[in-house]
């Protein structure tokens, strides 16, 4: 590998903290600045983690010419403004999980970066960890046959109020977009296509978005998916996947996952452990900075296709509940 990426982050919250924190773990990465619509909460966050450069405001950020790359951490309304500015100054873009609001909004994100032949990939860092990677290993080779079944589990009660960003429609609050996303990733990983059906159960919030559901896609040759998010339940996040020759189990948390256990008939249950320092983002870090390093436009392990098709799977799913968001 040649030297290393400069990553710039476009905001300044916990999500930014936590991708900062682990870059310090990271084989081809490196922090370098920083960028907030404040000057002082910029410095102070820079300060706080030893990020060389602050800037107060986002188009300073994306214009500095030390910054190969800018991983975009604001809030998910906000994710196509800001991932457009990136393209359009000419950065590459990692863009957190979910990468958009919806379909649509993706397509302009898509479209701008083909244009500008710039790389973009949503941070959907699950997709990364050793475990999963192993995972995908097991489906490949067909380790316990044909696949029919999903079961994945994702809830957070969260103890916040109703401006908390869970709660506030402003800020595309509610538990599919925020929880969910992993559980509809996960199924799009396992059987690499979109349901043919997809039936819900919806409980919504006071503040009118959904904090728990219940999801039934159903697939060609009779496979099924059966997905739970919430945010007002403490769900245990676990995920099972069945084949007609055994199962396999990410254990919790597998949207960070450190263990996957392979159950194929006639054999011995087979656990792996991953331990892994931090919190694992410098796992789709250094993913990035590979296929930076390669000249590829977009990630073989997280491909735009697939991200717009699960954000389609998600429009689906809110239209039959009804679920608009402000500016949609």
């Amino acid at each position: 590998m040649p030297s290393k990426i400069r990553w710039g982050t476009l905001g300044c919250g916990s999500i930014a903290r936590k991708f900062i924190e682990d870059l310090a773990y990271s084989k081809y990465g490196v922090i370098h600045a920083v960028g907030s619509r404040s000057a002082a909460r910029s410095k102070t966050f820079a300060q706080e983690l030893n990020v060389p450069k602050s800037h107060g405001s986002y188009e300073d950020l994306v214009a500095n010419p030390e910054v190969d790359i800018v991983y975009v951490a604001t809030p998910h309304p906000f994710h196509m403004e800001h991932t457009l500015l990136a393209l359009k100054a000419g950065k590459p873009v990692l863009c957190e999980k979910p990468v958009s609001m919806n379909a649509r909004q993706l397509k302009r994100m898509i479209n701008a970066a083909k244009d500008r032949r710039l790389f973009f990939m949503e941070g959907m860092w699950t997709r990364f960890f050793p475990a999963l990677q192993q995972v995908r290993k097991w489906l490949l080779d067909k380790a316990v046959g044909n696949l029919l079944n999903i079961e994945a589990d994702f809830g957070i009660a969260f103890k916040a109020g109703p401006s908390h960003r869970i709660h506030n429609p402003q800020l595309g609050g509610g538990a599919l977009l925020d929880l969910g996303i992993y559980v509809v990733s996960l199924a799009w990983l396992v059987y690499m296509a979109e349901p043919k059906k997809i039936t819900s159960v919806v409980h919504f919030g006071p503040t009118g978005v959904d904090d728990q559901s219940t999801l039934i896609f159903e697939y060609l040759h009779g496979a099924t998916a059966v997905l739970q998010s919430s945010s007002r339940l403490a769900i245990r996040p676990e995920a099972r996947i069945y084949g007609t020759k055994g199962k396999i189990i990410l254990h919790e948390n597998f949207s960070c996952p450190n263990r996957a256990t392979l159950e194929a008939d006639g054999k011995n249950p087979q656990t792996l452990t991953f331990p892994h320092p931090g919190r694992g983002f410098q796992y789709e870090a250094d993913h990035v900075a590979e296929c930076l390093h390669k000249g590829r436009p977009e990630s073989d392990q997280m491909p735009l296709k697939e991200s717009l098709a699960i954000m389609q799977t998600m429009d689906k799913i809110r239209r039959q509940w009804k679920l608009k968001y402000p500016g949609e």
